[in-house]
């Protein structure tokens, strides 16, 4: 309900003329003609007084009423005594109600200012008790809107959480009706055909996958004897290189110096090499080099080209279980596999004799 603004009434504060000057010219008029009303009888009093003393001068008065005469004379002298004194009374009355109407004025000027402050003071809580109204009738309002707005999302809510419990029995009995269904994960097993293009290489044992820097140890030994001015009268020579990402290279090379014409030539046939792991526990867990994107394994896997090169994974018999995973892994990433499945006993070897990888 809305509430009746309060009628607010300002009264002109009045003078100190206008105060002095009602009381004032009231007491005045009283004065005056409680003076003028003295007078007269001061007057009557004196004139019979005369009449009386002419009247015995002339001996109109009996000697035997000058008893009687001087009996009204003391009592008009009396009035004239008791009129002049109540005429003194009535001036120092005069006197001091004048006195009191100056200090009446004064209070009333004095109430009429507290008045006018009060007023004053009332007005400002009126305002401000206006402002107060008009301010909780718009909290009213915002709030009556804030409340139609939180029961239209409850409303909102509650139907979509209706819709959401409807929808999840349905799943449950849909779930329930379906029979259950067998995943086939399929694995791309191309046609095996040897290696004829570059590879990389990857030991899985124990459970860890370790890169094999073979290139690197093929390439050094290539460069080793491409120039090579050693002791050629040896038949053999026995050397190794390492250790790189925790192998070793340990290899043997045939040398051989023949007579070709006038010239003598020098040869070095690589025989064998193996790598020889610095420890069972090299390599990081197959789960953490598959699934951190920060491997070892990812960042080795990654630096070989996938259009020309074959990953040749060299397997043990205790990790066949995590072989899967690491096809799978391979496959995804856009490269060919091959595999070496060795016992758990067999060295990672290479030699001119040996097999080719091939893809599987």
């Amino acid at each position: 309900m809305k509430k009746r603004r309060r009628q607010f009434y300002r009264r002109r504060p009045r003078t100190v003329e206008e105060i002095g000057g009602d009381g004032q010219d009231s007491f005045l008029d009283v004065v005056s003609n409680l003076v003028g009303v003295l007078i007269i009888l001061v007057m009557i009093a004196g004139t019979r007084a005369r009449n009386v003393a002419a009247d015995a001068a002339l001996g109109n008065v009996d000697v035997s009423t000058s008893n009687a005469v001087a009996t009204p004379e003391k009592a008009e002298a009396a009035a004239y005594v008791a009129a002049t004194k109540t005429l003194a009374e009535a001036r120092q009355n005069v006197v001091q109600l004048q006195n009191e109407t100056e200090d009446l004025n004064a209070r009333t000027l004095d109430v009429e200012r507290q008045a006018v402050a009060a007023e004053n003071e009332y007005g400002a809580v009126f305002q401000a008790l206006a402002e107060l109204d008009a301010e909780i009738e718009f909290a009213s309002r915002r709030r009556s809107d804030a409340d139609k707005i939180a029961f239209d999302l409850k409303s909102e809510i509650f139907e979509k959480e209706k819709k959401r419990d409807d929808l999840r029995q349905e799943k449950d009995a849909l779930a329930a009706a379906r029979p259950q269904a067998t995943v086939l994960e399929n694995l791309p097993t191309p046609i095996s055909r040897p290696v004829d293009g570059r590879e990389g290489f990857f030991r899985l044992k124990n459970g860890r996958l370790s890169h094999v820097p073979l290139n690197e140890f093929q390439e050094r030994v290539r460069l080793y004897f491409k120039n090579f001015r050693g002791d050629v009268e040896k038949k053999t020579l026995e050397d190794k290189f390492g250790p790189s990402e925790g192998y070793t290279f340990h290899f043997f090379v045939d040398l051989e110096k023949r007579r070709s014409g006038d010239e003598v030539v020098y040869s070095a046939n690589f025989r064998y090499g193996e790598c020889v792991p610095q420890g069972d526990e090299l390599g990081e867990p197959v789960d953490e080099a598959l699934e951190n994107p920060n491997s070892v394994f990812r960042e080795k896997l990654l630096k070989y080209v996938r259009d020309d090169t074959t990953i040749t994974v060299f397997v043990y018999q205790d990790s066949f279980e995590y072989l899967r995973d690491v096809k799978k892994f391979i496959f995804s990433a856009g490269y060919q596999l091959a595999l070496r499945p060795l016992p758990n006993d067999a060295p990672i070897a290479v030699s001119p004799d040996g097999t080719d990888s091939a893809t599987h």
